[in-house]
């Protein structure tokens, strides 16, 4: 009897060598999630809800759903980031992404 493979993709950790290798693995593993170009994009800024109608309040709860499908992406990115590198590395990153914030 053949074992069934889990589809849980195993995520490389990052030791803080041999980032180009990493970087090409967590690439992959994005893009099969369907996730890079959020990534690699950032989460989309629209300013439609400033230039809607009252009539349009269907319209408006689409682009509610669809704005919290990003922000779900965008955290299971994040998650997976999170996942792939040594806890001593994590602050560094933790860091610069606030530094960027500010």
């Amino acid at each position: 009897m053949a074992r069934s493979r889990s589809s849980e993709v195993r995520t490389p950790i990052f030791f803080g060598k041999n980032y180009e290798f990493w970087k090409i693995k967590m690439v992959t593993i994005f893009k099969s999630y369907g996730l890079w170009n959020l990534v690699d994009k950032g989460i989309p800024i629209s300013d439609s809800k400033n230039k809607k109608k009252a009539s349009e309040e269907i319209s408006e709860e689409k682009d509610d759903e669809k704005a919290i499908a990003i922000l779900m992406k965008d955290a299971k990115a994040l998650c997976i980031i999170q996942n792939a590198v040594l806890d001593q590395i994590f602050p560094q990153i933790a860091n610069a992404d606030s530094a960027k914030a500010a």
